[in-house]
């Protein structure tokens, strides 16, 4: 089972996400679903989250929210000591953009808006694992 956290304001991303995360099909049984996703609205609740014990395999994390934007939330996992691989996702396509979120750490890059194919390529990427998925 992979659990995953979402960190985006926009509530139509978790949707999206979720839907996308929903074709990853049940592989220990009937009752439980190969991937678990939990949604957050920004960093501050993430922190907060995590910093009450819960744990995850993997983070999607968008740069532009208030409260705690996805740069500041990333810079704060690191001074933490969070080490979760993160997916940043958002429309900035800037190489200066992408080379700042790279050398900060972050585990891979997503342009909004994506597909299924390349969500679960960031994933399979990231984790290690072959999370398949029925498109």
């Amino acid at each position: 089972m992979l659990n995953v956290l979402v960190i985006d304001d926009t509530k139509s991303v978790h949707a999206f996400v979720r839907n996308m995360l929903q074709k990853a099909p049940q592989v220990t049984n009937q009752h439980s679903p190969s991937v678990i996703m939990t949604s957050v609205y920004n960093g501050q609740e993430a922190l907060d989250l995590l910093n009450s014990g819960k744990s995850f395999d993997l983070i999607f994390l968008d740069w532009e929210m208030p409260i705690l934007d996805g740069p500041s939330t990333f810079a704060e996992f690191n001074k933490q000591g969070i080490k979760i691989p993160t997916i940043m996702m958002t429309t900035k396509n800037t190489f200066e953009d992408i080379s700042k979120m790279l050398g900060m750490g972050v585990s891979e890059y997503l342009m909004k808006p994506f597909t299924i194919d390349i969500l679960f390529e960031k994933i399979n990427s990231v984790t290690g694992q072959d999370v398949p998925y029925v498109a």
